[in-house]
């Protein structure tokens, strides 16, 4: 997955990688580990996704939590 990819899925499906096809998920995950520009994309669609959904910043740690725990860094 390239950052043009990542970018359109986050557009098309939103920052909750649960949500995406399985192997899109590994992609992106693949693809945040790697990249401060995906990271950024990721961080931003997060914010959105939650603002349109009146959340609060607890589910944003979710995300990044569950995303860390994916890739082997979880604090």
């Amino acid at each position: 997955m390239d950052i043009a990819e990542f970018k359109a899925r986050l557009e098309e499906l939103g920052a909750d990688l649960s949500r995406w096809p399985a192997a899109d998920e590994e992609a992106a995950l693949e693809l945040i580990a790697a990249s401060v520009e995906a990271q950024d994309l990721f961080a931003h669609a997060a914010a959105d996704d939650l603002a349109l959904e009146g959340e609060d910043v607890a589910r944003v740690q979710a995300l990044v939590a569950r995303a860390k725990d994916r890739l082997g860094r979880g604090e």
